[in-house]
């Protein structure tokens, strides 16, 4: 009788103890699996973001060229109607 309590005993504290260890080692994977699925997911975010102020930087490049380029050809189309 006394053993079997001592076995009972033992098996309930290994327990209490490897339960909380494998728990902790699926959370380690669990995190993992997430982070490496995440990783594409961050990069196509950061290629979306840089795409994007490329382009802002290129429209506003072109704008204030654009704007530049502009007065000079309204000069020449007026220089125009007066020859005419």
């Amino acid at each position: 009788m006394k053993s079997s309590k001592l076995l009972v005993l033992a098996v309930v504290a290994a327990a209490v103890v490897a339960v909380p260890f494998v728990m902790a080692q699926t959370a380690d994977r669990s995190k993992a699996t997430e982070a490496a699925q995440a990783a594409p997911a961050d990069k196509a975010q950061s290629e979306a973001e840089q795409k994007a102020k490329r382009r802002a930087a290129a429209a506003a490049q072109e704008k204030a060229q654009g704007g530049q380029q502009s007065a000079p050809r309204e000069e020449e189309e007026e220089e125009a109607r007066r020859r005419r």
